[in-house]
């Protein structure tokens, strides 16, 4: 997919031309809309195809005709009929005519910059690139943190449940979820350090607006990242709880089988002693079943009280 925008009153309106200052945002583009991209641009593939592998790191790389920031970006799929996060490479590709965004898939950030939404720094123009770049980097530190407390409330709930009753499937989703932080605590790492050095480069930070708004984009990263490391850790302690507590309800559920079984040897012992062809007490009575029955019934409740006494009978 391929959308051209063009600024107009601060704000991104789609237009369907290539001409001098657009953003073009490509996700998961054809091979034609590439090439499309390519001859405007008069640019080698290797300048916008870069986010196109997955596995692709994060990094910064400065040509005579374009620059290229690449970082990754939080987004959500589905994995195990569940709604999981993940994180993308993202290419922005400066040039002297446009700047170029490409990943595999749609990112909240730029979808909230063309639709007009800003948390803060509101007027868009791409005319002034590196103030463009720095305001899609503050929107995908934004776009963490939205994502973390997003996890943070799933966290929330799923502990909430581990109240009334553990199962497999909270541990399952709890591994997930610490999953999920392992790689944005990797990813915004990275994105930190990138971050960092373009702070240092004056074509990012030449005037005092940029220096703020860069100081803004740093403080998001970094808060997000401690945020991150934060949770991971809760939900490490919350999974180890839940852990914890089947190792105990399983150890109970034990204890009580095995109460039972010695309650059980109390009538089968005595059955068995009465079912040899040997000579027993009371044998020739009328009432020794009955006696036999009572004693087996007062021994078991003797026992039973017992247990309970010591803490070993428990359900």
């Amino acid at each position: 997919m391929m959308e051209i925008y063009e600024m107009r009153e601060g704000r991104p309106v789609r237009t369907d031309s290539f001409h001098d200052d657009v953003w073009i945002n490509l996700v998961a583009p054809t091979a034609e809309e590439i090439e499309e991209v390519l001859s405007f641009l008069k640019l080698d593939r290797e300048a916008i195809t870069s986010a196109l592998d997955d596995e692709e790191g994060s990094r910064t790389e400065v040509s005579q005709d374009y620059t290229l920031i690449l970082v990754d970006v939080p987004t959500r799929e589905w994995r195990n009929s569940r709604e999981e996060f993940t994180t993308y490479p993202l290419s922005i590709t400066v040039t002297d005519r446009a700047i170029v965004t490409v990943c595999l898939q749609e990112v909240f950030a730029l979808a909230n910059i063309a639709a007009g939404k800003s948390k803060s720094k509101s007027v868009f123009d791409v005319t002034n690139r590196a103030r463009f770049v720095l305001q899609i980097l503050f929107r995908i530190a934004i776009n963490y943190q939205t994502d973390l407390k997003y996890i943070e409330v799933k966290r929330t709930a799923i502990e909430e449940a581990l109240r009334r009753t553990t199962r497999r499937d909270d541990l399952f989703e709890l591994h997930e979820l610490e999953s999920n932080l392992v790689y944005f605590k990797t990813s915004l790492s990275v994105n930190a350090s990138i971050i960092e050095r373009m702070s240092k480069q004056s074509r990012f930070v030449s005037t005092p607006e940029d220096r703020d708004l860069m100081d803004d984009v740093i403080v998001e990263t970094n808060q997000a990242l401690e945020m991150t490391m934060t949770y991971s850790q809760i939900i490490k302690g919350t999974r180890q709880l839940a852990e914890a507590d089947l190792n105990n309800s399983l150890s109970n559920v034990m204890k009580f089988l095995t109460s039972i079984t010695l309650i059980i040897a109390i009538p089968t012992m005595l059955a068995s002693f009465y079912g040899m062809n040997v000579r027993l007490p009371g044998e020739d009575s009328p009432y020794a079943y009955l006696a036999l029955f009572g004693a087996m019934i007062a021994l078991c409740a003797l026992s039973i009280w017992g247990l309970k006494r010591k803490g070993l009978w428990r359900r």
